[in-house]
């Protein structure tokens, strides 16, 4: 679920690098263009939030706090756009930025990480202690070993 985060804010963040290059040049980007950027970045936040669901990671929460304030930025600037009023220059900044900031924490992160993180649905047991776990199946599971009392059934 990370590394495909990390691809989908990637890809975002390429077509919003074009779309305020194109800005800062005096040309219009087309809804078309905001419309991707913003499905790639929703996509990224929403496969972070699984992962981070899965796993309840106390720290990689900021960097989903992080991401949604730069959706936040985003959706100001898309609304903007679609309603036909200019872009900010600031608000781009900020909302690039923070974005550039994110995305490298989350490669940071996932670059370091000392504890295991769910990948594809592989979720990590969560133990507080190394004691192992006895497994206790009831009586007639199939495939459970007999209790040491009992006495097997031969037949006759």
């Amino acid at each position: 679920m990370y590394l495909a985060s990390l691809f989908a804010f990637v890809v975002a963040a390429v077509f919003g690098l074009t779309m305020a290059v194109r800005h800062f040049m005096g040309k219009d980007s087309g809804k078309a263009m905001g419309i991707v950027h913003g499905l790639w970045a929703v996509s990224g936040i929403v496969l972070l939030s699984v992962g981070l669901w899965q796993v309840r990671a106390g720290v990689w929460w900021w960097l989903l706090v992080a991401f949604l304030a730069t959706a936040a930025g985003g959706l100001y600037l898309g609304l903007r756009q679609f309603r036909g009023k200019a872009w900010p220059s600031p608000v781009i900044v900020v909302h690039g930025g923070l974005a550039i900031v994110s995305i490298v924490l989350l490669g940071v992160f996932l670059a370091v990480r000392d504890e295991p993180l769910a990948e594809d649905g592989d979720v990590p047991a969560q133990t507080t202690d190394n004691d192992p776990v006895e497994i206790v199946y009831p009586e007639g599971t199939p495939g459970a070993e007999p209790a040491e009392d009992a006495t097997p059934e031969t037949p006759e």
